[in-house]
């Protein structure tokens, strides 16, 4: 059953992969708690103020795999902003994430989604899925699929949600260019 749910996944991945970030339309923001792999708590509210990324995601996903190091680019890139990504991982041992980890190192928390249900609550149908959280608490753009994070759509999504404050330090020419 594990096998035939992963490779159904695979092909509706294969078939969002062209789409974009898009405006989100979708309703409420679910909640998020969960562990991470050290076991600290992380909710979403502990995260107001700040422009979220949030990554459901799973190592057997290859659009998954392929989609972590720029995710990790634009993370390291805007170190200092009002700016955190959560890698939320569906259902896998930490052993299993660990050995990803020492392949494709993350500098962002992965957390637990044990038994799946936050996937749930967000809706998350198909890996990977990605939603942009305002400071405000608030789901604004989501993206379902592969998505390259070091693109303009992302960056200027991601500006456009940073407080008033939270803008880069550098010239945003400058920043666009540091996050290729």
């Amino acid at each position: 059953m594990r096998v035939l749910l992963a490779l159904l996944l695979s092909f509706c991945t294969s078939l969002a992969a062209a789409q974009q970030l898009r405006p989100w339309g979708g309703g409420e923001t679910p909640p998020l708690a969960l562990q991470d792999l050290e076991g600290r708590p992380h909710a979403l509210e502990d995260y107001r103020g700040k422009v979220v990324l949030i990554n459901f995601w799973a190592t057997w996903c290859e659009p998954c795999r392929a989609e972590m190091p720029s995710i990790n680019r634009l993370r390291t890139t805007l170190a200092g902003q009002p700016f955190a990504v959560l890698a939320v991982n569906l259902a896998e041992s930490e052993p299993r994430i660990r050995r990803f980890m020492d392949q494709v190192p993350l500098d962002f928390p992965v957390l637990l989604d044990r038994d799946s249900a936050v996937a749930k609550a967000w809706r998350t149908r198909v890996l990977p899925a990605s939603f942009l959280v305002g400071p405000d608490g608030r789901i604004r753009y989501s993206v379902i699929g592969e998505y390259d994070w070091t693109q303009d759509g992302a960056r200027k999504a991601i500006f456009s949600l940073l407080p008033p404050g939270g803008a880069p330090s550098q010239p945003r020419a400058e920043l666009r260019t540091a996050i290729r």
